[in-house]
Formats: structure tokens, C-alpha cells, sequence
């Protein structure tokens, strides 16, 4: 006797089950949250890169564009400035009062706005996970130092400014989880 088409699904779907339920028992739970914060803190590098590196590049904007235009469109067209929200006028565009607008503390690119941008998206993607928090606080950083590369040297002083009032917003989620930020600032 022969099973009907449906019999033979089922017992395709209960297989399918039971491999799914060993293969998740092989799964090394370490290796795959590691992989997780990995991952973590890739997309906080290229969110500080983009934030931080938009914002140097308002500034450059302001002196260095007749001084040296090729390198600025380059950092300017490296960046992916849709995907932190802004959606104004292009950087290479910007009059010297729009740019100084821009970076104002009012301004989508002053320290408040940026530092918020950059920390808010740690804080939500790591809610109050102690580890995520730590690897986004150091994609924060190593953030900042690749768009300290693609700058070519220190960053002006109000991309410092941002850093650390960024970091300064992670290290009080990480203090009200009870780690020691001088540990995490080492």
C-alpha cells in the first residue's frame, strides 16, 4: 500500500524537525553570540565612520575645499549620508553660513545631534546587554579612528568633542549596569 502525497510531506516535515533540533544542539552558543557582537560592532563602525566623517567633512567643507577639492569630494562621496538620516543638501554644495549651520549645536551634524546619533544606535541595538554594550562602545572608537584615516590626520576639535560626549552617554548605560567604566576606558 502506497501513502498518499500528504503522508509523505509530513514525514518530510517531522524529519526536517528532528535534523532542525539536532543541528540547533550542535550550535556553539559562544561562537555564535561572539559572531553577534561582531557583527555588533561592524555596523557601529561604519554608523560612527559615516556620522563623524560627515561631520569633519562639513567642517573641511568650510576651509579646506578651495585648498584641496579632490580630497574632500573623496571622503564626501565615501559616505553614505542617507543612512543617518540626512537628507539635505549636498555636502560639496553647502555655502560657508550653511555648513557653519550644519555644525551648529542646533545643526544635523553639531555635537548633540551626532553624539546622540552615535550613541543612540549602540544603546538601542544593545539594550542591556553588558558585552554588546563594551563592543559598541569599542566600534565607537575604532569608528572614529577610520574616519580619522579617511580625514588624513586628527579630526577637528568638534569631532573630538562628539567622541567623547558619545562615549560618555555609553559609559552611563554601562555604570548603571554595574561595570566599571575606568575598566572599559583602559
Amino acid at each position: 500500500m502506497s501513502s498518499s502525497p500528504l503522508e509523505k510531506d509530513t514525514t518530510s516535515a517531522q524529519e526536517r524537525e528532528k535534523n532542525i533540533k539536532e543541528a540547533a544542539g550542535k550550535v556553539d552558543a559562544k561562537s555564535l553570540m561572539t559572531s553577534y557582537v561582531i557583527e555588533f560592532q561592524m555596523s557601529v563602525n561604519i554608523s560612527v565612520s559615516t556620522n563623524i566623517g560627515g561631520q569633519g567633512s562639513t567642517i573641511g567643507g568650510i576651509g579646506n575645499a578651495l585648498t584641496n577639492p579632490e580630497r574632500l569630494n573623496s571622503i564626501i562621496n565615501g559616505l553614505d549620508l542617507n543612512s543617518i538620516g540626512y537628507n539635505g543638501k549636498p555636502l560639496n554644495e553647502l555655502t560657508q553660513d550653511e555648513a557653519k549651520a550644519l555644525v551648529s549645536d542646533d545643526g544635523f551634524f553639531g555635537i548633540p545631534k551626532t553624539s546622540d546619533r552615535i550613541a543612540d544606535f549602540v544603546l538601542a541595538g544593545a539594550g542591556d546587554d553588558i558585552e554588546k554594550l563594551k563592543a559598541g562602545r569599542e566600534g565607537i572608537l575604532r569608528g572614529y579612528k577610520q574616519a580619522e584615516r579617511a580625514w588624513g590626520g586628527e579630526l577637528p576639535e568638534i569631532s573630538q568633542k562628539t567622541l567623547e560626549r558619545a562615549l560618555e552617554k555609553v559609559d552611563k548605560k554601562l555604570a548603571n549596569l554595574g561595570v566599571n567604566v575606568l575598566d572599559t576606558n583602559a
